[in-house]
């Protein structure tokens, strides 16, 4: 192999080995992989020039492979109920509803250790409190169900599966029955570093106030969730989210921060680095070894390990070491958000900004300062464009406007929060600069929320597409100090990237009718998108599923229908809203607020209310038009409701008829009422996720469908219907089994397409 062949071969073999993990993804075993890693290393030994340049190309495809397939495919403990010990490893977090969600470490089931992590959740009633003592870094003991996350099973749905393994998380647990608090007899890493958080957020909301004290922990922890949800959205808007994230932009402020301490040291060479090296594996470990904190120290090391030691790397050969290791470390960060924005933005880095700043026209020194940051804003922000794009769908208008600012300021006071909290133990001054640092963050989160407010400042776009990857390629191109082309060619592919980008992000007309039953356990959400029109079909509950769907196709509703207000059926409006999907019409079944809902709905309603919803109520006899066909409510009737009953008592059943094919919509309909809106039609969405509680004998026969759409959690359940309630001509398909369901109308025929491969073949059902 020649010198310019190695020197070359690091950025061909992280493509390789990413490669290599993508197909690991979707391989369950290592076996092949590993294997052929043998005769690949006897080519490197035995080759020479390209062939040991292919064969090392091939070893990171092997490697990767079989990190992949470990990774994604571990060994997990059967489903079912175990005594459980675990170290807290983070802060508990409150979610809706009374759910409380904890992250647990060093976790053994029925005094087994256990690799993994654990994903630990109960739920509280209303009134009821924390348990005593329930805090980061203590030992928890416990019965549970034991379970095992689910991936992607909705169209563009949250993979909560790889999002916990990217936390080192492999199981979920549910229930927290004898739940006994205690301190750990042992040592914990993960429990330790979670304390010295909590105990650092504690003093530093004590000294500066809840709000501002909270934002401090963030910025220097990562403890985002102490940040109001409203204000996160307002930084992603002016698309400055990026501030409250902990990752390269901080670790970069406390190298600074180093830099000028070692500036009046004057450190030797060899001690200076060793220091940055010391102070970083502290600062990760603080921060529980978060991913995007490991991945900025790394990268900063290796960029002061070329200055300080005097061995330049180019900033493309620094990037590929880093991504190695940390693909190596953790081959499912891969796919995280965190991970993409990361080194897409150090890419846009390396090849945007260094072409925008060798054209600096300025020569006094504050113009030429404000154009190099501007450099390096607007390449990091090129960069981060096409994940920001594919994962949010919104295009900050102000970004860079407001970003050079906004960094400036924020800089600051981060710089200042940590001189704040490292003199917290000093009477007098600790006082006197958390003073100070609790009036900036005042001021920083006043201006955002104000700038936030102003209407048009985020614009909701469609997911991007191919075109989109083309039109930004040929803008990076346009900008690229690496390519050597011509002022003309530039120009013109600057034009031309703008242009593709834009038309790629408008929506695209829709033509067909289809309805689509999103798999969210034993709840319901559903869209019947018909042609131009948009009506969501029950919300499910607050995972963000059917907001995520309107999201990423620039859908807005044109009326959002609740067959009755339980949780899991409205509790998704929370997503709706905290997306900014507008919801300006809602159908409510007759009486529907006048019966047993939970707190938390009322406020839901309101919310809604204040935010220019108009909510009206539907009955028997109601009929709304569709550009295929018609919803008509066949219950409950209007002026015939009782207050204060169970509200499945009085769920909305409608009968949808679409290009002429009918589908009854049974809700959460109780067997006691279910007869009263019995009608024949040739699909039936099941009431109640088909409990045994709905559904009679009776009611099909009266129905008689030829196909049942079950929306439950348990595959017992598909399994239940199809042995012992169905006739064999009658058609099943759940959401247990299959995940989302749609359902394309055309020419009185419907086709029933499931996200997930079944294990028979798709039958097509005929009217």
């Amino acid at each position: 192999m020649t010198s310019r062949q190695r020197s070359w071969l690091l950025p061909p073999a992280v493509l390789a080995l990413i490669a290599g993990i993508l197909i690991g993804r979707g391989t369950p075993s290592p076996a092949f992989a590993l294997v052929a890693c043998l005769p690949v290393l006897a080519a490197i030994l035995l080759g020479k020039g390209i062939l040991r340049f292919i064969g090392c190309l091939l070893l990171s495809l092997a490697v990767g492979t079989a990190a992949g397939s470990l990774a994604w495919h571990p060994s997990l403990p059967p489903e079912a109920d175990y005594d459980v010990q675990g170290v807290i490893s983070d802060e508990i977090r409150s979610g809706h509803f009374g759910q409380v969600r904890v992250k647990l470490a060093h976790v053994t089931l029925n005094g087994r250790e256990h690799s993994g992590g654990a994903y630990w959740t109960f739920y509280l009633s209303e009134d009821e409190e924390l348990p005593a003592g329930l805090e980061p870094g203590k030992l928890v003991s416990f019965m549970a169900g034991l379970y095992h996350p689910s991936g992607s099973v909705n169209p563009d749905g949250y993979d909560f599966r790889e999002e916990l393994l990217r936390e080192g998380i492999d199981i979920g647990l549910y229930g927290q029955e004898n739940l006994s608090v205690s301190d750990p007899p042992f040592f914990s890493f993960p429990g330790a570093a979670a304390s010295l958080r909590h105990q650092l957020t504690v003093m530093l909301i004590d000294r500066m106030g809840e709000e501002t004290g909270g934002y401090t922990a963030a910025l220097l922890f990562g403890q985002r969730s102490l940040i109001p949800s409203e204000d996160r959205d307002a930084f992603s808007r002016l698309g400055i989210a990026h501030l409250l994230s902990v990752s390269g932009f901080h670790v970069g402020i406390l190298v600074a921060l180093l830099a000028l301490l070692f500036r009046l040291l004057h450190p030797r060479p060899v001690l200076r680095f060793g220091l940055y090296a010391a102070v970083l594996a502290a600062y990760c470990a603080l921060c529980g070894m978060n991913p995007p904190v490991v991945r900025a120290s790394l990268l900063l090391l290796v960029s002061l390990y070329g200055k300080i030691l005097n061995r330049p790397r180019s900033s493309l050969h620094s990037l590929s070491a880093v991504l190695y290791v940390m693909l190596l470390w953790s081959p499912v960060q891969l796919t995280g958000v965190s991970f993409l924005l990361t080194f897409s933005a150090v890419l846009g880095l390396a090849l945007v900004t260094p072409g925008i700043t060798r054209h600096n026209p300025f020569r006094r020194t504050l113009p030429r300062w404000l154009w190099e940051s501007a450099a390096v804003v607007l390449g990091a922000q090129l960069g981060v464009l096409l994940p920001e794009l594919w994962f949010f769908q919104k295009l900050p208008l102000l970004g860079f406007l407001v970003s050079i600012p906004a960094t400036a300021y924020t800089s600051a006071l981060i710089a200042l929060d940590w001189i704040a909290l490292l003199l917290l133990p000093v009477p007098g001054i600790s006082g006197l600069l958390a003073s100070v640092a609790s009036a900036a963050t005042s001021l920083m989160t006043g201006v955002v929320r104000n700038l936030a407010a102003v209407p048009g400042i985020s614009l909701w776009v469609h997911s991007p597409s191919v075109l989109t990857v083309f039109g930004l390629l040929l803008l990076t191109a346009a900008l690229c100090a690496i390519l050597r082309l011509s002022r003309k060619t530039r120009i013109c592919l600057l034009a031309a990237g703008v242009a593709l980008t834009v038309v790629s992000l408008l929506p695209a007309p829709h033509t067909s009718t289809e309805y689509i039953q999103f798999s969210v356990g034993n709840a319901d959400a559903a869209v019947l998108w018909d042609r131009d029109r948009v009506m969501v079909m029950d919300t499910g509950t607050d995972d963000g599923v059917l907001s995520s769907f309107l999201r990423r196709r620039r859908l807005t509703p044109d009326a959002v229908i609740l067959t009755h207000l339980h949780a899991d059926h409205a509790g998704g409006l929370r997503s709706m809203l905290d997306d900014e999907i507008p919801v300006p019409l809602l159908l409510l079944p007759a009486g529907a607020e006048d019966q047993l809902i939970h707190e938390d709905i009322v406020t839901l309603l309101a919310e809604l209310r204040a935010s220019g919803t108009e909510v009206r109520y539907i009955g028997k006899g109601d009929d709304l038009p569709l550009p295929s066909g018609s919803l008509d409510v066949l219950w409950p009737e209007s002026g015939k409701t009782r207050p204060g009953q169970e509200a499945n008592h009085y769920s909305l059943v409608s009968l949808l008829t679409l290009d002429g094919v009918t589908l009854l919509q049974a809700g959460d309909i109780s067997g006691e009422y279910e007869m009263y809106s019995a009608v024949p039609a040739d699909l039936l969405k099941a009431a109640h996720h088909g409990s045994s509680s709905s559904s009679s004998e009776a009611y099909l026969a009266a129905v008689a469908p030829q196909a049942v759409l079950l929306s439950c959690k348990s595959e017992s359940r598909h399994i239940a219907w199809a042995e012992q309630r169905l006739s064999a001509d009658t058609a099943l398909w759940s959401t247990a089994r299959s995940g989302a369901l749609t359902l394309r109308f055309e020419d009185g025929r419907v086709t029933v397409i499931p996200y997930l491969s079944p294990e028979e073949p798709i039958p097509e059902s005929d009217r």
